[in-house]
């Protein structure tokens, strides 16, 4: 499978789309990013509060929080921030910064920024209770129970035949029959649940199909018939059904930590998917891109959704249907990411965001 089994949209305008691409090479002439007018000389983190809730407190463009972000380099993870933490705003060197006071104020950042730092002296923080981007508890699902897979390979792979009793519900402690190519006995295998079948919408090319792991079990003994014995010792949720596929469970490589950054993929993308969802998405929602790692997306990506403009009529010239520019609808932020597809969480949405809208990196200009 593609990940460890087996180891387009156009621009919305050309220049927009030349802009975003063109990222790079615009930072370099590109102005700080604005300070807003209300923004806080002093603020308590607190218990709830993500890095981009905090980075939209002090900047219009919160994607570019790490231009004023005072790093301190006696600290091995230098932009965690934690519950209680006093951040003061500054001016250091003609720069606007933001930094963690230390209680010497605005001159204990400048020392953290500019002191010399003897490798032995960093500290090693853990990111325990540290702040997150965005609310872990909105995307934990979709980090660390669900996949995206080639369907190819997921169909090839044993499938569960029975349970020991014909049990409709199965749990841990439960026997399950599988068939299919033999597997190790003593090894721990996950057990998925085919789900959502992805079509690029550009292209109408299967990019991926969405499985879930419904339990683990471990293999007992098996059969020269092709039948494998596993005794379930963890199920989440679901129960075990026919049907189910069966392989090495897959590991997500999901990074301990991450920041919301421009992202700087090869092309524009698209959503395809709002999840838990038959309509619109909105803040706070997960929503599928068509913008995988094969085109340059991680974890911490940001892009801006677009909603296509309307068709109108011109009245002054025979009724001719002229489309209307494209509007900006949002913000995502990509958290999990796969070969064709990726995972992304709604920053912020000032109109309903659907199927079909087009995503783009912030643009610097």
């Amino acid at each position: 499978m593609k990940m460890s089994l087996k180891t387009a949209a156009k621009a919305l305008l050309i220049t927009t789309f030349s802009s975003a691409m063109l990222m790079t090479t615009a930072y370099a002439n590109n102005p700080p990013p604005t300070i807003k007018a209300d923004a806080p000389n002093r603020y308590v983190v607190k218990k709830g509060d993500t890095l981009w809730d905090i980075s939209g407190r002090y900047l219009d463009s919160p994607w570019r929080w790490k231009e004023i972000w005072a790093t301190n380099k006696q600290i091995k993870n230098p932009d965690l921030i934690y519950p209680n933490d006093i951040l003061i705003l500054c001016v250091i060197q003609g720069k606007t910064l933001i930094g963690v006071d230390t209680g010497e104020g605005c001159a204990g950042i400048e020392k953290q920024l500019t002191g010399n730092v003897v490798a032995s002296t960093v500290a090693v923080t853990s990111i325990a209770n540290s702040i997150p981007p965005i609310p872990w508890s909105a995307i934990q699902h979709w980090l660390d129970k669900t996949v995206i897979v080639n369907p190819k390979d997921f169909n090839t792979t044993p499938y569960i035949l029975a349970s020991k009793n014909r049990n409709l519900i199965t749990a841990a402690g439960d026997k399950v029959y599988a068939k299919g190519v033999p597997l190790i006995v003593g090894q721990r295998y996950g057990i998925y649940r085919e789900g959502e079948l992805y079509v690029d919408p550009k292209t109408q090319e299967i990019i991926g199909l969405e499985v879930t792991l419904v339990a683990t079990g471990l293999v007992t003994s098996t059969e020269n018939n092709g039948v494998t014995s596993l005794k379930l010792t963890d199920s989440y949720g679901k129960e075990v059904r026919e049907g189910d596929r069966v392989f090495v469970e897959l590991n997500n490589s999901i990074p301990p930590v991450f920041y919301p950054t421009p992202a700087s993929v090869s092309r524009g993308g698209l959503i395809v998917r709002v999840m838990d969802s038959i309509s619109s998405a909105a803040k706070r929602s997960v929503v599928a891109i068509n913008l995988g790692r094969i085109h340059g997306a991680k974890p911490g990506d940001v892009l801006t959704v677009y909603q296509k403009g309307p068709l109108v009529r011109d009245i002054k010239d025979n009724d001719m249907p002229v489309r209307l520019p494209n509007e900006q609808s949002g913000m995502v932020m990509i958290f999990n990411t796969f070969d064709h597809i990726s995972y992304a969480y709604v920053l912020n949405s000032e109109l309903p965001i659907n199927v079909g809208d087009q995503l783009l990196p912030p643009p610097y200009l």
